[in-house]
């Protein structure tokens, strides 16, 4: 038992749509430390199994000052919160300050996979980690933990999340009425674009698949490539830019189209996680006339091989982008990403990424990866042989002195 855990109250807010936060409270509990967790739905309920659990059934609008409140009632030292752009959390989290509660934000790591991220006030645009090599050469002189690996289920993560959802969608109206999902679409349409917009229409999607590959195998011109991310991520939907990414994939289009080498590829890459509602296929094929033989959709297909031999990629703030670094691909990135660094990331406007940007420096970017595992990356996973471990890497790392 960690004696100085003792005096630490930790309140869990919303976490992953799993057994994680579960975990994780008996990480913290096994040290020593009081955990606390507000349930302002019935998903959060059904995955808790620990003591210390309340609901909140109130009013959006009520809820910092409840926050408020059950800080000073508790003695509130820290609070942890699954990402910080729901409206839960983002109202909870200037309280929390204001009353000098330490907030850890956690989310999928930055390297993945086999890593999760816990980063002190907040994550993405809210990111305070170093932006000066000085800082970051410092981070990297810590030890970071290595990790020996994790299996996860794409069938597990979909029955929990099915299980949070329906939760909420037969009981929430009773249990908590004021309660507000914060996905843009309902999971009733989230499950229905997976059904009838992608596993109805598999083997078609499959040998667009396979011509578009062939495409990108074929090409013997520069390569880049643009992975799209998902409207509902809120870094997308606060630390992206403004226009949103409709047009913003039209605005790299157009780019590409007056200042990409005519010889040049752009790989458009659909999320793996995205639904099928907005249509991608369309929209692109709105804006490349002229350029089809240039442009390419794949639904699917080996990611990292593509970034292997890419002479750039464009990203929003997508973790791909650090992929595409570690694989010697120049990144320009168009919104707020922790890794957006000079020597690291093309520094000048988007127009002239086209005309040959330089690779990453090598010693940067390894300082700045080891650097970004000792501080604010733990092994393990929100599901899956990575969950327990993960939690108790976290609960440890929470425990440990502040990185920065």
């Amino acid at each position: 038992m960690n004696a100085d855990a003792s005096k630490r109250v930790f309140l869990l807010l919303q976490g992953p749509m799993s057994y994680f936060f579960t975990y994780l409270g008996r990480a913290l509990r096994d040290q020593g430390a009081e955990v606390r967790r507000i349930h302002v739905c019935p998903g959060d309920r059904l995955f808790w199994r620990g003591p210390g659990g309340v609901s909140f059934r109130g009013k959006p609008n009520d809820w910092p000052e409840y926050v408020k409140r059950f800080i000073a009632e508790h003695d509130v030292t820290d609070i942890v919160s699954l990402g910080d752009g729901r409206r839960w959390h983002a109202d909870a989290i200037p309280v929390a300050k204001a009353a000098g509660v330490r907030i850890h934000v956690i989310e999928q790591g930055y390297l993945r996979p086999h890593y999760l991220t816990v980063e002190p006030e907040g994550t993405g645009g809210n990111t305070r980690f170093p932006r000066d090599w000085d800082n970051i050469a410092e981070l990297a002189e810590k030890t970071p933990l290595p990790h020996p690996g994790f299996k996860s289920s794409f069938l597990s993560f979909s029955i929990m999340d099915v299980a949070f959802n329906l939760a909420n969608i037969l009981s929430s109206w009773v249990l908590y009425p004021h309660y507000k999902q914060h996905a843009l679409d309902h999971p009733l349409r989230e499950w229905g674009g997976w059904i009838f917009k992608k596993a109805l229409r598999l083997k078609g999607r499959r040998a667009m698949l396979e011509v578009a590959e062939g495409r990108v195998t074929a090409h013997q011109g520069p390569l880049y490539v643009f992975p799209l991310q998902l409207e509902t991520d809120y870094q997308i939907r606060l630390h992206g830019p403004a226009e949103g990414l409709r047009e913003t994939l039209k605005r790299i289009i157009a780019s590409f189209r007056v200042h990409a080498p005519a010889d040049a590829m752009l790989a458009i890459k659909l999320h793996p996680l995205d639904n099928g509602w907005t249509p991608w296929q369309a929209l692109i094929a709105e804006e490349i006339a002229g350029i089809e033989d240039r442009v390419v959709y794949l639904d699917g297909g080996d990611l990292d091989a593509m970034l292997a031999r890419a002479a750039g990629c464009v990203v929003i703030n997508s973790t791909v982008g650090l992929t595409a670094l570690t694989l010697g691909a120049p990144v320009k990135a168009l919104g707020a990403a922790i890794y957006d660094l000079p020597c690291m990331t093309f520094q000048t406007d988007l127009d002239a990424f086209w005309a040959g940007a330089a690779k990453p420096d090598e010693a940067r970017l390894a300082l700045f990866l080891r650097a970004l595992t000792a501080a604010i990356q733990v092994p393990g996973g929100f599901d899956g042989t990575g969950a327990e471990p993960g939690a108790a890497n976290m609960a440890a790392k929470m425990l440990s002195p502040r990185p920065y």
